[in-house]
C-alpha cells in the first residue's frame, strides 16, 4: 500500500474530493488508503457507526456526513455532483447496487467503484449498468492467502462462522442411532436363528431362512409354528412385531442418511483421507470460498471445513473439494480433514479470536502427529494491533486482512 500511496499522491493533489459510502471495517480501510494517497475524502455513514471509527477518520481531516447514502439528501450534502469519484464499500450488495444506479442517474460522468460479494456478476454490472468498477474484496485478497499458504510465509494484518456445538451433539446422537438400531436388529436375528435351530430342529440355513421370513413378515408357509411349543410361539409373536418396528426404523434411518446429507458427508470424509500435501481452509464464507476456488484453479488439493459445510449456499458455490462439516477448533475435525498430511491451514472466519483458536489447535495437532514436518498457518485478522503482537511473538503464523489487500485496488480504480 505505501508504494501505491506514493504513486498517487501527486496525481490527486488539488483535485476534488472522493465520496466513500459506508464506514465499516472495509470502508475505514478505503478512507485511510485514500488519505494516504493524498485525496480529499467525504464519508457518508449512518448513526450506528462507532465513535472510534468516526474519530479515526476525523483526525485525518476527513469530512463526515451522517445519513443514509441510499437517499439523495445525504448524497447532496456530500456534494457527489462535484466529486472526483464515489466508492461504495458496505457489505450489503443490494444497498450498494441501489446507490450505484442512483448515482449513475444523478451524475453519469462520475466514476463509481462498487463493492459486491459475487465476482461472477461484476462484469455484468460494469457492462450492463455502466458502473466503472465492481470489485469483490474477498476475490482480490484470495491470491495473497493462497500465496501465504503455498509459498514462503509473509504476514500482514485482516466472514462469520461460529461453532454450533448443539448441532454437533445432535449429529453425535444421529450417528449413535445408525449403530444401535441395526445392532438391535442383528442381535434379534441371531437369537431367532438359535431359537429356531434348537426348538424346531432345523438346520442352520433353514433356521436363518425361517427367521428372515418372520422378521420381514413374508411367511411363505413352508415353515410355521403351528406345532411348536407355546414359548416358541410367543417368541415368534414378539419377533414379528419387533421385526416390523426395527425394519421400519432402519428404512427411516436410511432415508435420513441420504436426504440429510450424512451420506455425502461420509463420502467427503473418505475423499479427504486420500488427500496428500493439501491445504485445509477453515471457514467457508466469502473469503474462504474465494481462497478454496483459487487453490483448486491452481491444481492444489483442498479440504474445506465449516459447521455448515453442506448448506445449499455452499453447494451453489460448486467447490471442487471435500467439505467437512464440523468445528475447526476441534482436533477431531482437523483430523478428519487430514491435518497430519496437510501442508497448510487457512483460517478465514470473520472472528479474529476464533481464527487464532483454530491456528493454535492446528499447531498443537501438527506437533503431536507430525513433529518433523512444519505446518503453515495463515489466519484472517481484522485487528492490526493483534496481528503485530502475534507476528512479534513468533514466525509460525501469517496474518492477513482482505481489507488491507483490497482497499488499494479500490483506490486505484477510483483515482485513475
Amino acid at each position: 500500500m505505501p508504494a501505491i500511496a506514493t504513486g498517487l499522491r501527486g496525481y490527486t493533489r488539488g483535485m476534488s474530493h472522493v465520496v466513500v459510502c459506508g464506514l465499516g471495517r472495509f470502508g475505514l480501510q478505503v478512507v485511510e488508503s485514500l488519505r494516504a494517497a493524498g485525496a480529499e475524502v467525504t464519508v457518508i455513514t449512518d448513526e450506528s457507526t462507532s465513535d472510534d471509527r468516526l474519530d479515526r477518520v476525523r483526525v485525518s481531516n476527513t469530512r463526515v456526513v451522517i445519513g443514509d447514502f441510499r437517499f439523495a439528501t445525504a448524497r447532496r450534502e456530500a456534494d457527489i455532483a462535484h466529486a472526483r469519484a464515489v466508492v461504495i464499500t458496505t457489505a450489503s450488495d443490494v444497498d450498494n447496487l441501489e446507490a450505484a444506479l442512483e448515482i449513475r442517474g444523478e451524475a453519469p460522468g462520475i466514476p463509481v467503484v462498487m463493492r459486491h460479494s459475487q465476482p461472477r456478476l461484476t462484469g455484468r454490472f460494469e457492462s450492463d449498468f455502466g458502473i466503472t468498477a465492481v470489485l469483490s474484496p474477498a476475490d482480490l485478497a484470495a491470491d495473497a492467502f493462497v500465496a501465504a499458504a503455498i509459498e514462503s510465509p509473509s504476514g500482514e494484518p485482516a466472514a462469520s462462522v461460529t461453532p454450533r456445538r448443539r448441532s454437533a451433539v445432535r449429529r453425535h446422537r444421529a450417528r449413535a442411532d445408525y449403530v444401535v438400531i441395526p445392532s438391535m436388529l442383528l442381535a434379534l436375528y441371531l437369537v431367532a436363528i438359535v431359537v429356531f435351530k434348537v426348538a424346531l430342529g432345523l438346520t442352520w440355513l433353514d433356521a436363518a431362512y425361517f427367521a428372515t421370513s418372520v422378521i420381514t413378515t413374508v411367511g411363505f408357509g413352508d415353515f410355521h409354528l403351528r406345532d411348536a411349543p407355546e414359548w416358541v410361539k410367543v417368541f415368534g409373536i414378539v419377533l414379528m412385531f419387533s421385526g416390523i418396528v426395527l425394519v421400519g426404523m432402519i428404512a427411516s434411518l436410511l432415508t435420513i442418511f441420504v436426504v440429510s446429507g450424512a451420506a455425502e458427508q461420509l463420502r467427503n470424509q473418505f475423499a479427504a483421507r486420500r488427500r496428500r500435501d493439501h491445504v485445509i481452509v477453515c471457514g467457508l464464507g466469502l473469503v474462504g470460498v474465494a481462497v478454496a476456488r483459487d487453490l483448486c484453479r491452481r491444481g492444489i488439493p483442498v479440504v474445506g471445513v465449516d459447521p455448515d459445510a453442506h448448506d445449499d449456499g455452499l453447494r451453489d458455490a460448486h467447490l471442487r473439494c471435500p467439505l467437512i462439516a464440523g468445528d475447526a477448533t476441534s482436533g477431531i475435525t482437523l483430523t478428519r480433514a487430514g491435518i497430519d498430511r496437510a501442508r497448510a491451514v487457512v483460517a478465514c472466519t470473520s472472528n479474529d479470536a476464533l481464527n487464532l483458536e483454530i491456528g493454535l489447535t492446528a499447531q498443537s495437532a501438527a506437533e503431536e502427529r507430525r513433529p518433523d514436518r512444519p505446518l503453515r498457518l495463515v489466519l484472517r485478522c481484522f485487528d492490526a494491533d493483534l496481528a503485530r503482537r502475534i507476528h512479534s511473538a513468533g514466525g509460525n503464523y501469517t496474518l492477513l486482512s482482505e481489507a488491507t489487500i483490497a482497499a488499494p485496488v479500490f483506490v486505484q480504480r477510483a483515482l485513475g
